[in-house]
C-alpha cells in the first residue's frame, strides 16, 4: 500500500535537490536525537497538478506544509521553517529555496531516509494548501513541543512583523534540556528587535544544570492547565488586554496538541473561539 500511495503522490511532486545540511542538535544516544536543517532548491519553470501548489507558494503563516514523498512509502508532511524566494535581491540574489528542520528518529522511515540524503540529491516535493483562516487578536501565544518550534517561531515572526504595533507575542518552548534547542540567534534577535512586544518562555522537563535553570524565562516541569494559566493570562493581563484579544496555536504530536487544547478550554480559551488558524 505505501509503494502504491508514494507512487501516486510521485506524479504530484517534482524533483527537489538537496543543497545544504546543518546540524542544530548533536545526538546523545538515546537522551537527545540529532535535528537538522535540510535546505532544498525550489524548482523553477515546472507545473504541478491536482492537490498540489508550487513550493514558492507555501503560506507559512497559514501552516501549510510540503510534502516529501518517501520512495516505498508515503508523503510525508513537514512545516517550512523558512522560505527565501529572492530573484532580484542584492543581498541575497537568486536565492530560491526552503528550509525543512526536522529531527532524526530511530528506525525513522520519513526521517531517516532524509537523514541518508546527502547533498545534491533529488526527492520528489509538492505544497499543500489548506482552507485555514487566521484569526484576528493582538495577543498570540505559542506552544511548541521540542521540534514544533520549527513552526511556532515563524508564526510568531509573523505575527510581530504583521500585526497591529501594539501585538504581544509569548512563545512556551516545552524541550527535555537546554541542550536540545536551537535558533538561539534568531530568538535573541527577535527579543532584541521587539523587545516588550516578544517574550520566550523555556521549560524543561530533564535539566540538570542549576545555571540552565537559574536563566531568565526558564521554568522547570511540564505542561498542565495551571502553567498554560500562570505563562499565559498573567501575561496577557500585564499587557493590558482582553481575554478576546488572545489567540493561541499549539504544536506536537497530535495527542499532545489535543491534550493542550483541552486545557486551554479548562482555562476558559477554547480553541474553537482562540485558536490561531481555524
Amino acid at each position: 500500500m505505501g509503494m502504491i500511495i508514494s507512487g501516486i503522490a510521485s506524479i504530484f511532486g517534482k524533483p527537489t535537490k538537496l543543497i545544504r545540511k546543518t546540524l542544530l542538535v548533536s545526538e546523545d544516544g538515546l537522551n537527545r536525537l540529532p535535528v537538522y536543517t535540510l535546505t532544498f532548491e525550489i524548482p523553477r519553470n515546472v507545473t504541478y497538478f491536482g492537490i498540489a501548489k508550487p513550493l514558492e507558494h507555501i503560506r507559512i503563516e497559514y501552516g501549510e506544509v510540503v510534502k516529501m514523498v518517501i520512495p516505498g512509502y508515503k508523503p510525508k508532511s513537514y512545516s517550512v521553517s523558512a522560505l527565501r524566494v529572492n530573484n532580484d535581491n542584492d543581498n541575497h540574489p537568486n536565492e530560491y529555496e526552503f528550509d525543512v528542520t526536522v529531527k532524526i528518529y530511530p528506525n525513522g522511515r520519513a526521517s531517516g531516509y532524509l537523514d541518508r540524503m546527502k547533498v545534491g540529491d533529488t526527492i520528489r516535493a509538492f505544497g499543500m494548501a489548506n482552507r485555514k483562516t487566521r484569526s484576528c487578536g493582538t495577543f498570540f501565544g505559542g506552544v511548541a513541543f521540542g521540534v514544533g518550534i520549527t513552526e511556532i517561531l515563524p508564526m510568531a515572526r509573523y505575527e510581530l512583523e504583521n500585526g497591529a504595533t501594539n501585538t504581544k507575542v509569548v512563545v512556551l518552548w516545552a524541550s527535555r534540556t537546554k541542550a536540545d534547542t536551537f535558533w538561539h540567534e534568531d530568538i535573541h534577535e527577535l527579543k532584541t528587535v521587539y523587545r516588550d512586544r516578544f517574550e520566550m518562555v523555556h521549560l524543561y522537563s530533564r535539566e540538570t544544570e542549576r545555571k540552565n535553570l537559574e536563566e531568565k524565562g526558564v521554568l522547570q516541569g511540564r505542561i498542565d492547565a495551571t502553567l498554560l494559566k500562570e505563562v499565559f493570562e498573567t501575561r496577557l493581563s500585564n499587557a493590558g488586554m482582553e481575554r478576546d484579544d488572545a489567540k493561541f496555536l499549539v504544536i506536537g504530536t497530535r495527542s499532545m496538541m489535543n491534550m493542550t487544547n483541552q486545557m486551554f478550554t479548562r482555562i476558559g480559551f477554547p480553541m474553537h473561539k482562540h485558536g490561531l488558524l481555524i
